[in-house]
């Protein structure tokens, strides 16, 4: 995928459009679009040449058999009645007897628990990969318990046609307060590796859940192309070793689709007596950590509890070593940080061409996972070309949480156009934060809306110059009025103007003529009334409360699937009040 900018000048003043398309039909197109069933799974039809094999509980890896389309049908998921299956017990066997390079299957039964981990062959192609998926009546994945092993794992040659789907894998042997807890030693829950001069293409991982592993991991630096991770669960990855993601990618171009990640990167809050040994939060661990990638898609996806950011990418390689990413109608509760693009090693235009739209940020901060006081929300530093549009930062209202924004522009950046945001209930906040540090060049601000209570700070703090930047058509609202809605620190302060910088305000008057902002207005937003999460529940008649949504979030799987908890439902209940 690469998005292009085009640059159009009107009436002097530069525009930014960012228009997205396609260099090749098999970039997500394939595994993404295979048909879908009325649930949205994708279907899978076994081939004139597929073997399937079945794994139960009450198999028996001597008498049992391999199958074909001639004998099944159609649908492999649900075999005849009449049929006295011959299963294997045991997944290892079971693989035994697949080959490679073909459209096999192996079936595991709903509701069975199997104490090993899996592994995958090479398929026949996009649309014939090797399967491995559940069947039977069950409301229940099957499940893989794979205590300090890894659950999938993919290493180190080249791999192709490959689907996982509608399996739960647990580190059984980590989760606290299980009978089965042994210590905290454990694994990833995916594991895929690729070395360097092979190629992995062609990878679904669909309706799969990943509980309490270390990390999941997708990386090179092999290539890694054609691969979709949709409706997932991550929850409670953490580790008392090292740095713990929900799921971290390098070198890989891969969609993020309708996943949920909820509580990942730590067992337990930090505080002074507890720190990483006992696997606390830390600001190294988080939801999703994609570094020097490619061509990536997130749409859709639900970010909770994260140990400190929900999405952190990195772009160590220098200029444009990330690039071409779409972030989507995402859906971000609690954590401390919501999008950082722009971590680690600083240099300019290391970020080319972000897409961040549509998507809902709910009270960034409020649980303080690693005991400090952050609410940020998108942080760009160091981009070359970008459009964030119509997003949502909203109701941050814990007043423990005081180092907050909604957006902060950092770094050597140009090309940037931030539109038709919403800022909005923000606890002691910054909106927009015009950061120091680096040149602006063509960053564009233009028909947000900013509407603080009497507790917010600045709508747009100015902790350099204004250089770069251009203002057209916001709306802007302060409870607290004119003189604390703008902050401009750009010229010697006393000591007292320093640390309370609010005391040197500039009123909306003073900004225009700073800015020759065009077609700016003072006036409070037509609002419905305040969503959150909570008023959501309230409206499809579920208990309000957070805990509640993070036990209904947390159930959701392939045979349990409710739409109601889904950001398409969900973000568009909260910005219909807007």
């Amino acid at each position: 995928m690469l998005i292009a900018i085009l640059e159009i000048k009107i009436n002097g003043r530069l525009i930014f459009t960012l228009i997205a398309f396609l260099l090749s039909v098999l970039s997500f197109s394939t595994l993404a679009s295979l048909p879908k069933t009325s649930e949205g799974w994708t279907m899978f039809t076994p081939s004139e040449d597929s073997l399937i094999v079945y794994l139960s509980n009450d198999g028996n890896d001597e008498t049992a058999k391999t199958y074909t389309k001639k004998e099944l049908g159609n649908s492999p998921f649900a075999p005849p009645q009449n049929m006295v299956l011959r299963s294997f017990k045991t997944f290892k066997a079971a693989f035994k007897k697949t080959r490679k390079n073909k459209p096999d299957w192996i079936l595991v039964k709903r509701g069975d628990t199997f104490f090993e981990s899996i592994k995958a062959r090479n398929g026949k192609s996009l649309t014939e990969p090797f399967l491995v998926a559940a069947y039977g009546e069950d409301k229940s994945n099957p499940t893989f318990n794979t205590g300090d092993k890894i659950g999938l794992q993919m290493c180190c040659k080249s791999f192709k046609f490959i689907a996982i789907q509608g399996l739960d894998f647990y580190a059984h042997t980590r989760v606290p307060n299980s009978t089965y807890y042994i210590s905290p030693k454990g694994n990833y829950g995916i594991g895929v590796y690729i070395g360097d001069g092979h190629l992995g293409n062609g990878l679904l991982i669909e309706g799969n859940r990943f509980n309490f592993y270390t990390n999941n991991v997708v990386q090179g630096p092999g290539t890694l192309k054609n691969i979709v991770i949709r409706r997932n669960s991550f929850f409670d990855s953490y580790s008392t070793t090292s740095h713990s993601q929900g799921l971290y990618a390098a070198n890989v171009s891969l969609k993020l689709e309708e996943n949920i990640f909820d509580h990942n990167g730590w067992l337990i809050q930090a505080s002074d007596i507890a720190g990483k040994a006992q696997g606390a939060a830390t600001m190294f661990n988080h939801n999703t950590y994609f570094a020097d990638t490619n061509d990536v898609e997130f749409i859709n996806n639900i970010f909770i509890r994260s140990a400190s950011m929900h999405n952190k990418w990195t772009a160590n390689k220098g200029t444009h070593s990330s690039s071409d990413i779409i972030i989507k109608n995402n859906l971000y509760v609690d954590g401390e940080i919501g999008i950082s693009a722009g971590g680690n090693k600083a240099g300019a235009y290391r970020f080319k061409n972000y897409q961040i739209t549509d998507n809902v940020m709910l009270n960034i901060g409020h649980s303080q996972p690693t005991g400090r006081t952050l609410g940020w929300g998108l942080s760009i530093k160091d981009w070359d070309g970008g459009i964030v549009k119509n997003n949502y930062f909203l109701n941050q209202v814990n007043p423990q949480v005081t180092n907050t924004y909604g957006i902060n522009i950092s770094g050597t950046t140009k090309n940037v156009e931030i539109e038709n945001n919403k800022f909005d209930n923000l606890f002691r906040a910054n909106a927009i934060v015009l950061g120091a540090g680096g040149s602006k060049e063509n960053i564009a601000i233009n028909n947000n809306q900013f509407s603080f209570k009497e507790n917010g700070d600045a709508l747009i703090s100015v902790e350099k110059d204004l250089a770069g930047y251009s203002f057209i058509n916001n709306q802007y609202f302060h409870e607290a009025g004119l003189q604390k809605t703008f902050v401009d620190n750009t010229s010697s302060v006393s000591f007292w103007q320093t640390i309370f910088p609010f005391f040197k305000n500039t009123n909306l008057d003073e900004w225009i003529t700073l800015t020759k902002e065009l077609e700016s207005q003072w006036q409070k937003p037509n609002v419905l009334e305040t969503r959150t999460i909570e008023t959501y529940l309230t409206s499809i008649n579920k208990n309000p409360s957070i805990d509640e949504f993070i036990y209904e979030v947390r159930k959701m799987s392939f045979k349990n699937w409710d739409e109601r908890f889904t950001t398409q439902k969900i973000n568009a209940y909260i910005k219909s009040a807007y």
